[in-house]
């Protein structure tokens, strides 16, 4: 068998991941947090001045379980074992938006390693170095190699690239088959692409530095932050056997305006006072109930 190359076949429809409906109708894994940081009508969050905007599109497939036991292109079949090795230890994150499809129907994304953004490639490398170490269970990106004859199948997951040997000769070092970038895939559940958005669309982003440095990556917008979201994606065309796919992510660097500060100061004002009222209003009520319990009592006793 030749090696398996994910062929880029004619392309979905584009759905917008602004409105997934399989989040009411399947539900979504627990652990999911995320939510869209900015409008999805285009225009800047608001109180947010935009430094820096970017975005780009990817190829990839988007198998389902069920899909592992047939044979390419419309199945993994020979990374069945293996993926399902990598998977068996790892809490499920979800699909798009955090998606559950729950049982067989749980998705999974393949994309090309040479595909991958190059500061993506190395956070995951990061990860996969740290086995065993607290950066495991977020390392869910399974790197495989592709089969090289017939009947080959993988039996784990690649092995990150050796770093510079120490001085000396190396004796008693793991020696590290290199594979090629052309010779792997990644598989992963979408719901991982949410902890890196950035990384993938810091390359030409004329923003490299921030859109790179992770902690100043938020969830919704504060001061000098980074905001991302998959902001499109498509389905795979399954009744017609394809399996292909792309989805577009965009991130921004946001600083908060003057006026955004005095609007924001102003709700918290607002919210404070509301809080307070709320917890006199209870320390009231408290007291009150206290108080008809005690004339009750009174009046029981005469």
């Amino acid at each position: 068998m030749r090696p398996f190359i994910l062929p880029l076949l004619a392309l979905p429809l584009s759905t917008h991941a602004a409105i997934n409906w399989d989040v009411y109708e399947h539900g979504v894994v627990p652990t999911f947090k995320w939510s869209r940081p900015f409008p999805d009508d285009g225009t800047d969050p608001g109180g947010f001045h935009v430094n820096c905007r970017h975005s780009a599109t990817f190829h990839a497939k988007m198998y389902k379980l069920s899909d592992l036991p047939a044979d390419p292109p419309a199945g993994l079949a020979p990374w069945r074992d293996a993926i399902e090795g990598f998977l068996r230890n790892r809490e499920y994150v979800g699909s798009w938006d955090g998606v559950d499809h729950k049982g067989e129907d749980r998705e999974l994304v393949v994309m090309e390693w040479v595909d991958v953004p190059e500061p993506v490639r190395l956070w995951i490398e990061e990860q996969q170095g740290d086995v065993g170490g607290v950066n495991e269970e977020r390392w869910l990106y399974g790197v495989f190699a592709k089969p090289k004859g017939e009947g080959e199948t993988a039996l784990g997951t690649v092995k990150p690239r050796p770093t510079a040997a120490p001085a000396g000769d190396g004796e008693g070092m793991e020696k590290v088959q290199v594979v090629a970038d052309k010779d792997k895939i990644v598989v992963f559940p979408a719901g991982a692409l949410y902890e890196i958005l950035p990384l993938w669309v810091a390359k030409g982003s004329g923003c490299e530095r921030d859109f790179n440095n992770l902690a100043k990556y938020r969830p919704q917008a504060i001061d000098h932050s980074i905001l991302a979201w998959p902001v499109d994606h498509t389905r795979p065309h399954r009744d017609l056997g394809k399996r292909d796919i792309t989805f577009k992510i965009e991130a921004m660097s946001v600083i908060e305006t003057d006026d955004g500060k005095k609007a924001r100061l102003m709700w918290e004002k607002m919210h404070r006072m509301i809080k307070r009222n709320e917890r006199r209003q209870q320390r009231e009520d408290r007291a009150k109930a206290k108080q008809d319990m005690q004339e009750g009592r009174v009046r029981d006793e005469l």
